[in-house]
């Protein structure tokens, strides 16, 4: 049987854990016409399962840390 990646993989640029989430951040850079710079970060929020965490601690070692942005938008997923 194929494996499949886990869905808080999938298009991250970081992934890190909190006490009830795996997060899933990604990143994205904005520069407005007078070359200000921007960081954005998109957040997905994915309950903690035991499936999870076997799939998180099989790739990331800890808890992580997340990037610092100007803005962000979450969203909450079961």
């Amino acid at each position: 049987m194929a494996e499949r990646t886990p869905d808080f993989l999938l298009g991250a640029t970081n992934v890190y854990r909190t006490k009830n989430y795996i997060v899933k951040q990604r990143v994205t850079v904005h520069t407005d016409a007078d070359n200000t710079s921007w960081l954005f970060s998109r957040d997905t929020y994915y309950c903690r399962t035991p499936r999870r965490d076997r799939e998180y601690e099989a790739v990331f070692a800890g808890e992580g840390k997340r990037i610092p942005s100007s803005m962000h938008i979450r969203m909450y997923l079961n």
